[in-house]
């Protein structure tokens, strides 16, 4: 996968810059894309997702005494299309525990993936933009421009913290500047499984 594919021309300016900072203080670059990356991530992280969403939502209402079903929590949501999503998995058309499953195998295959890269590599972390596109105004919800093409909001604003969220890797995302309308962009870090602390 490559994280700066079709990224806003602002996002790379910025990570352009960026780059040059860390290599100037003495980091080590290596250019590379994890291989294979986008076909697993694809098949691990709605239905891992949506199927938790289902179990474990109302698992933890119940819990903690909460008078809340997922159907009121649904009809809550401010975003149409997390709406949309969440309420989907209200009906007939909730994830499948076999699809979950599933899904889970090859989350073994996500994660193996990512200890290769980062093993043979010897890297530390990878450094990627958080999103590939500045925040845009309210009200562009279901879709959104990215370089002059309408696209899906969601999955383009997840789509590069999505597999190591779905890996289970440490990530985090820290200020990295701001657009020319001064809106912030992010830097993300990703490393290997069990490298939180450091």
């Amino acid at each position: 996968m490559d994280f700066y594919q079709g990224a806003d021309t602002e996002v790379l300016d910025a990570m352009e810059a960026l780059l040059a900072l860390l290599s100037r203080a003495g980091v080590t670059l290596v250019e590379g894309d994890v291989a294979g990356m986008s076909a697993l991530n694809a098949q691990v992280g709605f239905p891992v997702a949506l199927y938790e969403l289902t179990v474990d939502l109302p698992a933890y209402l119940a819990h903690n005494r909460y008078k809340l079903s997922l159907a009121q929590i649904a009809e809550k949501i401010a975003s149409p299309d997390v709406a949309g999503i969440v309420g989907s998995q209200l009906g007939d058309q909730a994830m499948p525990r076999a699809a979950y499953e599933a899904a889970l195998k090859a989350r073994v295959h996500l994660q193996a993936v990512y200890a290769e890269h980062f093993s043979s590599h010897r890297l530390d972390a990878l450094v990627f933009p958080t999103t590939v596109l500045p925040a845009r105004p309210i009200g562009q919800d279901e879709t959104v421009e990215l370089n002059g093409v309408q696209v899906p909001t969601f999955p383009t604003y997840i789509r590069n913290t999505d597999p190591g969220s779905n890996a289970g890797i440490p990530g985090i995302s820290i200020p990295m500047g701001l657009t020319k309308a001064g809106l912030p962009l992010g830097l993300e870090l990703d490393g290997p499984v069990s490298s939180d602390r450091r």
